[in-house]
């Protein structure tokens, strides 16, 4: 009997040790962790298997107790109706919001939620993807980062358009990379009366117009002949888009200045866009207002990226690479 009892204590304490060490492993996987309660997911609805590599993240959130929104549209592709949300609740309860898609996909979350001051991830599913931070290949690495806070955030510029029509308000809207003024239908030169801070700069003739953030200067300004500019600067461009005359060239003013622009005869069929997705139809002698928004756009990012680093890789600027630059013995 003694013999037995002493056999059942040794299983026992065997047993209790097991399950403290299970217990250890456990808190030394989840060790460092910041588990998030509520994570906002914005899906491109023109990316290829983007709702399959959508349903992969919600599964792997869900495995960590974590709760996702998604938008209505979201919600019923994948049929997943408990988890729809509209953008007022979600801006309201998500800790993170996932761009899944490329840097138009970013740029219409950041508009979306500028007003709750949410970081954003973007995800990207193939293309340029300057400003997404993760390529779909890495979710699992990326995300598990962000829980665990292996991450910075960059506080980028966003713009606000106001488009005034017999002196009222009629239009208003956030940007993250530009604003552009041009001819809608058919390639004719526009005027465009143009103020700085109500100081009159010139009239474009030109194609259009190209207002953008050091954020947007990678974007449609660069192919209208517009400066690269370090997202750090706190600055506005104006790139004229195929201007008429040759001496007008784009032009870099404070984030502090407010541009005025107004349509001139004879000028009917003029178009304003927002981030290249958002569009208003303008009239003769509209005017529109632009000066930087109050809110803020908040990158994620993972690891230390080099803003010129980043130019090589994603625009092809030849020359000696980066990587060729640091191996280079010093002399």
């Amino acid at each position: 009997m003694f013999a037995i009892h002493y056999t059942l204590n040794a299983i026992r304490s065997l047993l209790r040790n097991a399950r403290q060490h299970t217990y250890k492993i456990i808190e030394e996987e989840n060790s460092g962790e910041k588990m998030l309660e509520v994570v906002g997911i914005i899906v491109n609805r023109e990316k290829k298997d983007a709702l399959n590599y959508a349903l992969s993240i919600i599964e792997w959130l869900e495995k960590r107790k974590i709760q996702v929104l998604v938008t209505r549209w979201g919600g019923e592709k994948i049929n997943r109706d408990d988890l729809i949300a509209d953008k007022e609740e979600i801006g309201r309860r998500a800790e993170l919001i996932i761009s899944l898609g490329g840097d138009g996909t970013l740029c219409r979350a950041a508009r979306d939620f500028a007003p709750y001051d949410i970081p954003l991830l973007g995800i990207n599913l193939g293309g340029l993807g300057f400003l997404t931070e993760v390529p779909i290949s890495e979710y699992k690495e990326g995300l598990a980062k962000v829980l665990r806070e292996e991450y910075k955030t960059e506080k980028r510029l966003m713009l606000e358009a106001s488009i005034f029509r017999d002196k009222k308000k009629i239009e208003t809207s956030l940007a993250l990379n530009d604003i552009v003024i041009s001819e809608r239908g058919s390639p004719r030169i526009i005027n465009l009366k143009t103020f700085v801070s109500e100081e009159f700069v010139t009239t474009y003739s030109a194609d259009g117009l190209v207002i953008s953030t050091p954020t947007g200067s990678t974007a449609y300004s660069l192919s209208a002949g517009g400066p690269v500019v370090h997202p750090n600067l706190d600055v506005i461009v104006l790139s004229p888009i195929c201007a008429h005359t040759l001496a007008v060239r784009p032009l870099i003013i404070s984030q502090t200045d407010e541009i005025k622009v107004i349509i001139e005869p004879p000028s009917d069929k003029v178009l304003l866009t927002v981030d290249g997705q958002i569009g208003f139809e303008l009239e003769k002698k509209d005017i529109i207002r632009v000066k930087k928004s109050s809110r803020e756009a908040t990158l994620i990012r993972l690891k230390e990226r080099f803003f010129f680093q980043r130019l090589q890789s994603k625009l092809g600027w030849t020359g000696i690479t980066y990587k060729t630059f640091r191996q280079t013995p010093e002399v």
